[in-house]
């Protein structure tokens, strides 16, 4: 099957929950993003699951403790396993620099940008096409975000070179800059308001049609893989998209 890109929004903090910006501020999950992480790796991880941690080649993560301890918390069955597989911190997914927006709400940006004749004419601050002052522009947040893509694809040509049958990377990052990474993986312009939504704690997959590195895609769904009924007897457990029985 063509390799795969699992991303995993960090866990609920107290500003997520919120609705504040949140960047450089490095908050702990709160309880129940704890108790939510938690189930959603005891229901993903798996070797008839949505992540085979056998088939996970590399791990890039945030260096913000919520997107660390979200790892952590994923994998919290499979701690040996996890310890096997190469990660990577890296600046490069970090969250959105939100400069002088951190810790703040959009609706109180937007009438602060007003009330200062920043936005004029009806025009309403978007992050996709504005950026933050004394933060991120777009362009530089998909410049880094870019240099991340590449540096992933390398890893998946030479799986398909090598012809291995699975070959998953996995990013634990944050809510805006993990829709500019979906946008970016296939090529879309960020300065338009994607229109996604990623919760926190969300789990999506990114891959490639054809199972050619020039056809990035996007998992829009995968199907339920229900394993043969002796087999289902014995491990109780039913897969999501990539799974397969064993």
């Amino acid at each position: 099957m063509a390799p795969r890109l699992i991303f995993v929004r960090h866990g609920e903090t107290e500003w997520s929950k919120s609705g504040q910006h949140t960047s450089v501020t490095d908050l702990p999950l709160t309880e129940n993003g704890v108790k939510r992480v938690r189930a959603t790796g005891k229901a993903l991880v798996g070797r008839n699951r949505l992540v085979n941690p056998d088939y996970v080649e590399h791990i890039f993560v945030s260096p913000r403790s919520r997107a660390q301890q979200t790892l952590k918390l994923f994998f919290e069955d499979e701690p040996e396993t996890l310890s096997k597989i190469p990660q990577t911190v890296t600046e490069d997914i970090r969250e959105w620099d939100y400069g002088q927006y951190e810790g703040r709400k959009s609706a109180d940006i937007r009438a602060d940008r007003t009330a200062r004749g920043i936005d004029k004419d009806g025009h309403k601050w978007n992050i996709w096409s504005d950026g933050c002052e004394d933060g991120e522009s777009p362009e530089e947040v998909q410049k880094r975000v870019d240099e991340l893509i590449r540096e992933i694809r390398v890893i998946h040509k030479k799986a398909l070179d090598e012809k291995k049958e699975h070959c998953d990377v996995m990013v634990f990052a944050h809510g805006h800059i993990l829709r500019v990474f979906a946008l970016r993986w296939i090529n879309g312009d960020i300065t338009i308001n994607p229109a996604l939504i990623l919760e926190a704690g969300g789990v999506g997959v990114l891959s490639y049609e054809h199972e050619n590195i020039e056809e990035p895609a996007i998992y829009l769904g995968g199907a339920f893989f229900v394993p043969d009924e002796d087999v289902e007897k014995n491990s109780g457990l039913i897969a999501l998209a990539g799974g397969e029985s064993q």
